[in-house]
């Protein structure tokens, strides 16, 4: 597996934090990362809000000239699979928006599923829907 777009922070480093969070940061073309939210305007806004709201850092997955509009993405894939591996080195995925995540609807529900079966949960800087247990959270993201 190549991890050299993945940088996980080892465990001495991470604290015992019940807010354990990875960061995804994706940009599809290089016209997007010149003029939307390139990756280390991404980084920057993510690690901020972690600090805003108790998040711990514990992993980074960066995705550079990948679409979202499919799952064909190596990072992405390691990304979920190292969330559902049984180790729960983080329960959150953070991004700047659901875009980063997936542009697909119903392969974005496929995949939050998956990872809420593991006690993982996505959440956008730029596009809160509010409390994850409520039934409108899901009616919102998809109208996002």
């Amino acid at each position: 597996m190549n991890r050299r777009n993945q940088i996980l922070l080892p465990q001495a480093e991470t604290p015992a934090c019940s807010r354990r969070a990875a960061l995804y940061m994706r940009v599809s073309t290089g016209r997007q990362a010149e003029h939307d939210v390139s990756i280390p305007d991404q980084r920057t806004q993510l690690n901020a809000w972690c600090r805003a709201n108790g998040f711990t850092v514990a992993a980074e997955f960066i995705e550079a000239g990948a679409s979202a509009g499919d799952d064909r993405r190596p990072i992405f894939q390691q990304m979920i699979e190292r969330a559902c591996d049984g180790e729960q080195p983080f329960n959150y995925i953070i991004v700047h928006s659901y875009s980063r995540f997936f542009r697909e609807a119903f392969e974005q529900e496929y995949y939050l599923r998956k990872l809420a079966k593991h006690d993982v949960r996505v959440v956008s800087i730029t596009q809160p829907v509010g409390d994850e247990s409520e039934p409108v959270h899901a009616m919102m993201r998809k109208v996002i």
